[in-house]
């Protein structure tokens, strides 16, 4: 891994350990309070860097320092994006119902408020979602004293800018020419900043799904490895904690790595049982706790889950449809068309399929979930494409054609 590559899975580690850390305290009757979070802090700050250094096989690097004009457009855009946000301009509506109304929740009773979840006018909160944004909305407001909105309102420009890190250190490693890489890494910016302003995201968990899929990108590009194990383990695990639609994700990205080491390592016996527990453990160690504690609570609600039924297509598709046409994208949700001819492209087909996969369920859930499908599609859709594209329009930038020419000139100046 690199530097940017270890800084993003850092965070990602860094959140995942405090957050089991959190879990085992609340699980063990330990109220959260700053006595007991510092420790936490400290001690996940460094298991995630040795964790990082443990998992990566290459020597310490510095961090690049070839910076464009795409860089300086990718900082403004994460500025202007933290203004908005600070001012809660774009606090999205779930904060209020939903998200910020769990984390005030745990941070008034200093721990995970199970019996809160479970009663049964609950259910808009959604109460068997994984709890990691709010148990960090909770653990801000605790160790700063108050759960003062705009400060939860920032985490989201913790993951969006996570995200350009992981965007840039992609196309500078992968993408054929330094002006398709600032530009690419311009046009992300732009564009995650403006559908995150105008589709009002800010403390938003669908940022995580996206950082998840984007810090997987350098593994999926890469030959399979041990330091890939290690990087898509930990974004799956991620993706698992951060909302129930990173469940699915999170086994994609395990099952297409596994599936690359059989097709093209060919380790043996144990060397993929190795593999299995560099991909599976992280997941696992997110995921049983929360299904326990779902199984245990009576969280789960039974609308999520349904009948596959065709005849919903008269319904689904006119639905998607308005929904491109409402301009939260601005039509851009029509890159996903892109994932055909990323899948051309030898390199990026493991990103290809964990996308594709991903959107196929999401059509599944629309298919089968037991609600008014076109008020489902309208409301989240939107959301749903930011799980995707940023992967898809880095994924883009890598398999743009250059001349061969130009891409040796432009790699003698980078």
């Amino acid at each position: 891994m690199t530097a940017p590559d270890r800084a993003v899975t850092g965070l990602l580690a860094g959140c995942l350990v405090f957050y089991l850390l959190l879990m085992a305290l609340d699980g063990a009757g330990i109220p959260w309070s700053p006595l007991t979070l510092i420790p936490a802090l400290g001690l996940a700050a460094f298991l995630a860097h040795r964790f990082t250094r443990w998992a990566s096989s290459e020597a310490p690097a510095r961090f690049p320092s070839d910076l464009g004009w795409g860089d300086a457009v990718a900082l403004a855009a994460l500025g202007v994006f933290a203004l908005f946000s600070l001012t809660l301009w774009n606090a999205i509506p779930d904060f209020i119902y939903h998200w910020g109304i769990k984390g005030h929740r745990f941070y008034l009773e200093r721990g995970i408020d199970f019996e809160y979840l479970a009663r049964s006018w609950n259910w808009p909160i959604h109460p068997d979602y994984p709890n990691l944004l709010p148990i960090l909305f909770a653990a801000t407001a605790i160790l700063g004293g108050g759960f003062r909105e705009p400060v939860m309102m920032l985490w989201s420009t913790v993951w969006l800018a996570a995200m350009l890190l992981a965007a840039r250190e992609v196309l500078r490693r992968w993408a054929p020419d330094r002006f398709v890489r600032q530009a690419a890494l311009a046009v992300a910016a732009l564009v995650l900043a403006g559908f995150g302003i105008g589709h009002l995201m800010a403390a938003a968990a669908d940022w995580m799904i996206a950082l998840a899929l984007l810090a997987a990108v350098p593994a999926l590009l890469a030959p399979p490895g041990r330091d890939g194990d290690f990087q898509i383990g930990c974004a799956a695990a991620f993706a698992a904690a951060s909302k129930t639609e990173g469940l699915p994700l999170a086994a994609l990205l395990v099952l297409v790595q596994f599936v690359r080491h059989l097709a093209f390592t060919r380790p043996g016996l144990s060397g993929l049982v190795r593999s299995a527990l560099r991909l599976g453990l992280p997941v696992a160690a997110v995921a049983l706790p929360w299904l326990a504690a779902v199984r245990h609570h009576g969280l789960f609600q039974d609308y999520n889950a349904g009948s596959f039924d065709w005849s919903r297509a008269s319904l689904i598709f006119p639905a998607l449809w308005d929904s491109v046409r409402g301009g939260a994208w601005h039509r851009l949700e029509l890159g996903l068309a892109l994932l055909p001819l990323l899948a051309l492209d030898r390199r990026l087909r493991p990103l290809a399929a964990v996308a594709s996969l991903q959107l196929a369920f999401y059509l599944y859930v629309y298919f089968s979930a037991r609600v008014d499908v076109v008020f489902l599609v309208e409301s989240s859709f939107p959301r749903l494409v930011l799980h995707l594209l940023p992967a898809i329009l880095v994924g883009a930038a890598v398999a743009f054609p250059v001349k061969k020419e130009t891409a040796g000139i432009s790699a003698g100046r980078s």
